[in-house]
């Protein structure tokens, strides 16, 4: 990744955080899907220089700034995320195109965890699947406990614009060592893969 674009999130009395993070992120999806190619890929990643996870009292926050990422200047452009969220300019700063610092010593990288779910969530899919009474579904899942590891990682609400669901789409990082770059990343920029460079 040699370019990138940093979003700053912009708060207020009106709009807060979490709410502005859904509207950015909707927007910067539909950019992404514009953009993909016949195996639903994109070139642009995207990371979250201030991301941190739950630790004791302190709660899991994504922050406040996105930084889209590519390795072609070009990628950047095509995408215009300016016109995307032209009508959030009130909400967000967007920076211009820049280069990706050449002294980049530390690599992370950025993917969606499918989180295990609340039990009730489960019980419910059980009792649609398998035609079971909730009393039926509650007693396959009565030693059920959410991992750990899923209460700790910060999401952003979402709404799926085909079947007009809600979701988390929850994020985790990982640090990693330098490695080969994958250039195909999902319609949310996440990939499994992708080593992006951390600053």
């Amino acid at each position: 990744m040699k370019h990138y674009i940093d979003i700053t999130l912009l708060p207020s009395d009106d709009i807060d955080i979490h709410f502005l993070w859904t509207k950015v992120m909707i927007q910067i999806h539909l950019a992404l899907v514009d953009m993909q190619n016949k195996i639903q890929k994109v070139p642009v990643a995207i990371s979250f220089p201030n991301y941190r996870i739950k630790a004791g009292e302190r709660q899991a926050f994504i922050g406040h700034k996105v930084r889209l990422l590519a390795p072609d200047k070009s990628d950047l452009e095509k995408l215009d995320i300016g016109r995307w969220l032209n009508r959030l300019t009130d909400y967000v700063h967007i920076k211009a195109i820049a280069d990706v610092p050449s002294d980049i010593s530390e690599y992370e990288c950025f993917s969606r965890r499918i989180k295990a779910g609340s039990p009730d969530k489960h019980i419910r899919r059980r009792m649609k699947r398998k035609n079971e009474t909730q009393e039926q579904a509650a007693e396959f899942f009565a030693d059920y406990k959410m991992a750990e590891a899923d209460k700790q990682l910060p999401f952003i609400h979402m709404k799926s614009l085909s079947g007009d669901q809600s979701f988390r789409l929850v994020i985790q990082r990982k640090t990693v060592g330098a490695a080969p770059n994958c250039n195909a990343y999902s319609t949310y920029g996440l990939s499994a893969e992708g080593v992006l460079p951390k600053f």
